[in-house]
């Protein structure tokens, strides 16, 4: 199913990581998206009642991080000791200045 949310393809990822972890160290994961079309283009479903709030939840959250950078909202666990995208912020290029 096509979809441009972020709890939805944050969702796909974790099943695939949990279909084909065995259990081993893991070094790097990479994602590639493909098939990309211009954010008018969406199916609809009849079984999702959310899908178009969430859509327009992401556009505002993509609004607000590219008027006020990209950590002027982040979920929260990014505010406990396990998240990392406070301390990348602060990085430039992912690495220290």
């Amino acid at each position: 199913q096509p979809t441009n949310i972020t709890m939805k393809l944050y969702k796909a990822c974790l099943g695939l990581f949990k279909k084909f972890y065995q259990g081993q160290t893991v070094r790097s994961i990479s994602v590639t998206l493909g098939n990309v079309v211009d954010d008018n283009q969406f199916q609809m479903s009849l079984f999702e009642e959310n899908s178009e709030k969430e859509r327009q939840l992401g556009h505002v959250m993509d609004s607000i991080r590219e008027k006020y950078g990209s950590n002027a909202i982040l979920r929260a666990i990014s505010y406990t000791t396990a998240g990392t995208a406070l301390k990348r912020a602060r990085l430039v290029g992912g690495h220290k200045a």
